[in-house]
């Protein structure tokens, strides 16, 4: 009996040579399968547990992830499809390939694909490395090993669009370098009502500022009744015309850009790119208090490279301090800003650019006190701003 059945396995054996020694061959992502089982997805968080900046990405919304030590398990209809770690994975190196390598968002993606044994099984993996610097300037990584079993191309696509954003908004002012820049000591503000004299008078804060800290510099400010960056982008009529040719002849040394309400604004910005760009003129995003947060978002991750010195929210958080929202905006159909926010503003331009706080408003400033100033705005602190739940990210050590 026990020969017939050796005998038997022999057979099988010389039938089908390639059953037991069949190669594993690892499936490179162009040909991964165009095909899931549910195409439900949601957006994930995870971060380092010190750290203020969380890695955001689609992902399956049937994955289940068990945390343990400080990494997580990727379960997916109770099986075992991958893992989570903070930091690159170096165990079995020599069997992974790196097959791409790209930066998206100010994020390095880097695909390695391989054979691995993982508890007692052979199977072919894919080990996603994640790159990227944090609020603090930290480098951060953080890695997925996927069985590719769980893999398909869907699922790459959203792999390879993450976002590295803030937890939480401790509205830092950020240091603007002109490093590389034109040297022009020229500042334009190109907005519209919201920058005028007789709303948040930003130009007059702003100059009285300059002149009494005996700074070289100069400060032009546009605003056009319902200006938009499409609107300056596009050259409508003569007067948008002027600002855009003054970019392009690097008459300014730094712009700052407000005017971001739609998507055609976002596309817009990058004719207002182009022309800083040529003409080495730093660009800054300033959004007036009116502005919205979906366009300004886009703006930013379409143009990683330029600074966004947020106007709007610093006038929000010092509301949501306790600063009376009276005295920040005006009771009309558009809540213009009024010169206490202007102040806001020029204070958050000239610290962003010297480093330092600007002096004390002289007595010849003809649209705000610094009496007034102190009394609306001394001691008042400003709360960070929670930007993802705590709940919602998942932390690895």
């Amino acid at each position: 009996m026990t020969k017939r059945i050796i005998c038997l396995l022999f057979s099988l054996c010389l039938l089908f040579p390639f059953a037991a020694c069949k190669k594993i061959v690892p499936t490179s992502p162009e040909d991964l399968p165009r095909t899931r089982k549910s195409t439900g997805a949601e957006t994930a968080y995870f971060a380092g547990r010190d750290s203020n900046t969380a890695l955001s990405m689609r992902m399956p919304i049937q994955w289940e992830f068990d945390g343990a030590n400080g990494s997580y398990t990727i379960k997916e209809d109770g099986e075992d499809v991958g893992t989570v770690v903070v930091g690159e994975v170096t165990q079995n190196a020599e069997e992974m390939t790196e097959v791409k390598s790209e930066t998206k968002n100010e994020v390095t993606v880097k695909t390695f694909i391989g054979v691995l044994e993982k508890d007692g099984e052979k199977a072919s993996w894919y080990r996603i490395c994640y790159l990227f610097d944090d609020d603090e300037g930290t480098s951060r990584t953080i890695t997925f090993e996927i069985k590719e079993s769980a893999m398909d191309a869907q699922l790459y696509d959203w792999l390879l669009a993450p976002k590295a954003m803030p937890i939480k908004d401790y509205h830092k002012i950020p240091s603007i370098s002109l490093d590389g820049t034109n040297g022009k000591k020229t500042i334009a503000i190109l907005g519209n009502s919201f920058v005028y004299d007789r709303y948040s008078g930003i130009r007059i804060i702003l100059t009285d500022m300059l002149r009494e800290s005996n700074k070289d510099w100069g400060v032009t400010v546009k605003g056009i009744g319902y200006a938009t960056v499409a609107k300056y982008a596009a050259a409508v009529d003569s007067d948008y015309k002027t600002y855009l040719n003054n970019i392009k002849n690097g008459a300014y040394g730094i712009v700052f850009m407000c005017g971001l309400y739609s998507d055609a604004d976002v596309a817009a910005l990058q004719t207002i790119y182009d022309a800083c760009k040529s003409s080495k003129t730093k660009l800054v995003l300033f959004p007036a208090h009116n502005e919205n947060s979906p366009q300004l978002e886009n703006a930013m991750l379409q143009y990683p490279d330029v600074t966004c010195l947020n106007w709007r929210n610093e006038i929000d958080g010092l509301i949501d301090a306790g600063v009376d929202r009276s005295d920040m905006c005006e009771k009309d159909d558009h809540s213009h800003s009024k010169a206490l926010a202007g102040y806001v503003g020029a204070r958050m331009i000239y610290k962003s650019l010297f480093g330092e706080e600007p002096p004390a408003l002289s007595k010849s400033c003809s649209v705000l006190t610094m009496e007034t100033v102190t009394k609306k705005l001394g001691g008042i602190s400003i709360a960070p701003t929670v930007l993802i739940p705590q709940k919602k990210i998942r932390y690895l050590a």
